[in-house]
């Protein structure tokens, strides 16, 4: 596996996106691989979330590194206010 593609940071995230949007606006791609670039953000984003809500479960702030890119930590506090209980 590429370890680049695990360090990805959420600002690359959203680069490629915004990458994404101006090429479909200058007629460089097509709607179905903006659509195809789209579903892969939104699984990788769903992983993390789960990712979170496991941690929260386990009373311990999870180690994301696509969250922990731009910074080497993140106050436990923030980390858990941005996630979203979970129904089980």
């Amino acid at each position: 596996m590429d370890m680049a593609a695990e360090t990805m940071s959420l600002n690359e995230l959203r680069a490629i996106l915004a990458d994404e949007i101006k090429k479909i606006r200058d007629g460089e791609t097509t709607a179905a691989n903006v659509n195809a670039v789209s579903n892969a953000t939104g699984k990788i984003l769903s992983t993390v979330k789960i990712e979170m809500e496991y941690a929260k479960l386990l009373g311990r702030a999870p180690h994301i590194p696509l969250l922990m890119a731009e910074t080497e930590t993140a106050p436990r506090e923030l980390i858990f206010a941005t996630s979203a209980p979970i129904g089980i």
